[in-house]
């Protein structure tokens, strides 16, 4: 199966993308369908042999939706600038046949100028609607413009037929109108800001420069990132972005990958090291090998899981979807037995088309079509703010369920690299052994090298007459002519044949030939923001629980420090996933973990996160891929799930009610009692209301503050 990227204009709401799914699935050759309706992007696997990407786009524009291979935003720029020259000319327009009308204005010279006003507004502003409705025909799924076009019609000729009978007065030019004005203007307001909750993906987009220097035969010539390889090299100079994901053959450079993670401070890589596109070259020139080809650099490989996340929905969304796909054909038949109920209880034509307007224009289903989707892309680009990747909505939901949060200890809770906690010293001369110390480990990229450099950052090295490195042992050193040993707590008590009476912790020691001079205690450092992700876990009623392939000892410090009462140690990934499950017997379980041995239990899980610094296989089977390696960024997922369920309910709630309350009313079922009718004016008015305010509710979540 081949893969065609697409972008599709004039889609409202879920129940068009619903429409253009449902067709396609019966053309055979075609396989996966990924639509997402507010930013109007489709990914369709399709079969070559039997179809074409041009085939594919004409299906989709005879559906009623104008599709192309051209760049999103232009589309979304002009379908905008599209709703705005309509609204400009319909708006005059209406108001005049409104003056005309409520003015007093009548005869057959005004009716005449309402009819030609009206039919501009009709078939001009309007006929977008139509040739939306016409793919009713081809898709056999009836949307919001079948609505649109039906209710603005009915009000539109039967008032053409009132002039053919010589009425002067009882036209519903005005109404009709008006109901395209109002939704003209629902739909423009709605675009605008379905586009601001999009554009977030075009900037993520142009992280990447457009070219890069490719070496070929020993030159740097410019090519297109698209055209880049794996094996390729490129050359990146001081001030450039990167543009590929590689490793460095040559050179050394400042880099900045904030734009990436979110870390500020910029790193100096060498040769050797690992770079990702779309990180800033400080300083420096640098040659990279590009270890993947352009269509698989991490910023597309991203952009591709944001916009596949935000084309899935959880379940409460797959529920709104059932009812929208239903909600049509069930209008438009209660429409006709609205109509004949009235006409049955002897009311003249005029007042039944008005309900039949009235009914079909106020039970526009976007409101319900938007609810959901639309609060899954602005919690998506509120999440990418926050340097959060959430590729599977189900988390939203499941998020409130979730009662226990296993953490891995490894590279979760801890740094995964050493530190010093403690030096015991056996001399008084203190200060020239952690000199002699800081000599001795300079320049050794050995982790426990870096721990000792770090903890005598302040101090000057000794200048040492010799220095020799024994694998597996440690380190030989000369310093005024007498010879020391730093290393391995085994291979000093050999050089001094003895054993040393010391707690057998994770240490290493430094001698001479005659006596211990010192001991180094190790440890893995705490993460910063630990102790305060637990504490805000516990305060959303999650309990935290360490499962740790680490020994006891150590797993049992770390949970104490951090105030977590559960915890499991030395057991091995297949244990991890049993505990999980055993856990899940009492409430539902999110796991975090960064390893290859996290796999099972991130997916055992009722769901996973991991890093973005974690196996690939972690980040693959992880729910959540968090890229900013920050704690803090645990507990935002589950704030801005709970903020993000919340919103969906109320959108639902916003649609749902709207509906129940308004087309009863639209049927007239107040009339008999109190004289009230809802006039097709006024439905159209709070149609585009109802999607509006769905909207605007939605976009709260871009700016909802997780800090609190």
């Amino acid at each position: 199966m081949e893969v065609v990227k697409l972008n599709i204009s004039g889609m409202h709401c879920s129940a068009c993308s619903a429409t253009i799914t449902h067709s396609l699935e019966r053309v055979s050759g075609i396989g996966a369908i990924k639509i997402n309706s507010i930013s109007g992007r489709a990914k369709i696997s399709y079969d070559s042999t039997k179809l074409t990407p041009q085939e594919i786009m004409n299906l989709i524009t005879s559906y009623g939706f104008p599709a192309s291979l051209d760049n999103a935003k232009e589309l979304e720029i002009a379908y905008i600038q599209g709703l705005k020259k309509r609204l400009f000319v319909a708006v005059p327009l209406f108001l005049s046949i409104f003056i005309l009308h409520m003015g007093g204005f009548h005869g057959f010279l005004s009716g005449l100028v309402q009819l030609i006003l009206a039919s501009i507004v009709q078939f001009y502003c309007a006929y977008p609607f139509y040739v939306g409705a016409k793919s009713f025909f081809k898709t056999k799924s009836a949307d919001m413009n079948v609505l649109i076009a039906l209710g603005t019609s009915v009000a539109y000729l039967y008032s053409l037929y009132l002039m053919y009978l010589g009425d002067e007065g009882g036209y519903y030019f005005e109404g009709s109108s008006a109901v395209i004005c109002f939704v003209l203007l629902g739909e423009f307001l709605k675009s605008r800001a379905k586009k601001q909750a999009s554009d977030e993906l075009e900037l993520l987009a142009k992280i990447l420069p457009q070219k890069a220097r490719k070496i070929v035969e020993d030159k740097a010539l410019w090519c297109e990132i698209k055209e880049i390889k794996k094996e390729d090299i490129c050359l990146v100079v001081s001030g450039e972005k990167i543009p590929l994901d590689g490793i460095i053959l040559k050179g050394e450079a400042e880099v900045s990958s904030a734009h990436i993670n979110g870390e500020e401070m910029p790193k100096v890589l060498k040769t050797g090291d690992e770079v990702v596109g779309g990180s800033v070259l400080l300083n420096g020139e640098l040659y990279i090998k590009a270890t993947k080809d352009s269509s698989e650099f991490f910023v597309y490989e991203m952009l591709d899981l944001l916009e596949l996340s935000q084309t899935q929905k959880p379940p409460i969304g797959a529920l709104a979807d059932k009812i929208a796909s239903i909600f049509v054909p069930s209008v438009v038949l209660l429409s006709i037995i609205s109509a004949l109920i009235w006409l049955f209880l002897g009311y003249e034509i005029s007042f039944v088309l008005s309900i039949v307007a009235a009914i079909l224009v106020v039970s526009c289903p976007c409101a319900l079509g938007l609810a959901v989707p639309l609060a899954i892309v602005c919690a998506s680009m509120r999440a990418k703010k926050s340097e959060i990747l959430i590729k599977n909505p189900d988390v939203y939901e499941k998020a409130k369920e979730i009662k226990f949060i296993a953490l891995d200890k490894t590279g979760t809770l801890t740094k995964g690299e050493i530190s010093l906690k403690n030096v015991e010293f056996f001399t008084s001369n203190t200060e020239e052994i952690l000199s002699l110390a800081k000599a001795m480990q300079e320049h050794n990229p050995h982790p426990i090298a870096k721990a000792i450099i770090n903890y005598t950052q302040d101090l000057q090295p000794l200048k040492l007459e010799e220095k020799e490195y024994l694998i597996a042992k440690g380190i030989r050193a000369k310093y005024k002519d007498e010879e020391y040993f730093l290393g391995a707590l085994e291979w000093i008590e050999e050089i001094l044949g003895k054993n040393l009476q010391v707690k057998r912790e994770n240490l290493i020691a430094l001698s001479n030939k005659k006596e211990l001079l010192a001991l180094f205690y190790l440890q893995d450092s705490i993460k910063e923001g630990a102790k305060e992700m637990i504490i805000s876990l516990k305060a959303l009623g999650i309990t935290p629980v360490i499962l740790s392939g680490d020994n006891t000892q150590s797993v049992e410090k770390i949970a104490k420090t951090l105030g977590i009462e559960e915890f499991y140690a030395q057991i091995n990934p297949t244990q991890k996933a049993d505990k999980i499950a055993k856990l899940n017997q009492k409430g539902k379980v999110c796991f975090v973990g960064d390893g290859i041995n996290d796999a099972l239990a991130l997916k055992e899980a009722s769901f996973g996160i991991s890093f973005v610094n974690a196996t690939e296989l972690a980040k693959e089977v992880g729910d959540v891929l968090l890229l900013k390696d920050d704690l803090k960024g645990i507990v935002e997922v589950f704030k801005l799930s709970f903020a993000t369920l919340k919103n969906i309910k109320q959108n639902l709630f916003f649609a749902y009610v709207y509906n129940l309350v308004l087309i009863p009313i639209a049927a007239g079922i107040l009339y008999p009692f109190f004289g009230i009718v809802l006039q097709p004016a006024f439905a159209g008015a709070a149609m585009a209301f109802s999607s509006v305010s769905v909207v605007l509710n939605a976009l709260r979540i871009s700016k909802i503050n997780l800090d609190k």
